[in-house]
């Protein structure tokens, strides 16, 4: 189904000989880094602050993301320790107009947590695959805004030891979405801030992260 939509969207693009609007382009073709204050919505969650980086592209209607960011506090606050989670995202966009671009994308998020229980430092890990659909707005010529939604399947998961031992889990499936309000300052330079919202489900049980996002990069 994902590359039937890709399809479609590529020859109606084609066929009415819209091209990819130059605003858009500059809003999604960029190299940043970025401070974090993250935290778990439940009872017994903390939250922590750290930072991350991420590089974006949109070439020929082809988007990719690769966004990274570490968390060295613990998310639970009757232990300590430390998470780290990466997000790739690979889609097609539909130019709207001129300003205004929207498509699916496919996506893959690896989550792990570090905590010390009982003494002992544990790292859980988990792996998830799926897509959703996200869009590009530049209402003005220093703005701009993106976000997405999305569901990824957990397809794999572990918990490991100091001593590399690793023992497999039941994966969590997600829900992802998120958005940010970007502004080009001067030249190619913009700074931007945003949310991400995850919510993990796996056997019956519930995780929700809240990442509030603040920073800087360069256009290109």
């Amino acid at each position: 189904m994902f590359l039937k939509i890709l399809s479609v969207t590529a020859i109606f693009a084609a066929s009415t000989g819209i091209a990819l609007a130059s605003p858009v382009a500059n809003l999604l073709n960029n190299l940043a880094v970025y401070g974090e204050y993250a935290g778990v919505t439940q009872s017994h969650g903390s939250s922590s602050g750290g930072i991350g980086g991420r590089l974006e592209s949109y070439v020929d209607g082809f988007y990719g993301q690769a966004d990274g960011s570490y968390t060295p506090g613990s998310l639970d606050q009757d232990s300590s320790g430390s998470s780290t989670d990466i997000n790739l995202q690979l889609g097609y966009g539909l130019p709207i107009g001129k300003s205004l671009i929207i498509g699916p994308y496919l996506g893959y998020q690896y989550l792990g947590l570090t905590e010390q229980v009982a003494g002992y430092p544990l790292t859980f890990g988990n792996n998830s695959l799926g897509g959703g659909i996200f869009a590009a707005w530049c209402p003005a010529p220093r703005w701009g805004v993106q976000g997405h939604v999305g569901y990824l399947a957990g397809v794999s998961a572990s918990v490991r030891d100091s001593e590399g031992l690793a023992i497999p889990l039941q994966a969590a499936n997600l829900l992802d979405f998120g958005g940010e309000v970007d502004y080009r300052v001067s030249g190619p330079w913009m700074v931007f801030a945003g949310f991400h919202y995850a919510h993990y489900m796996e056997a019956g049980q519930n995780l929700n992260l809240l990442r509030g996002v603040f920073g800087a990069g360069l256009r290109f």
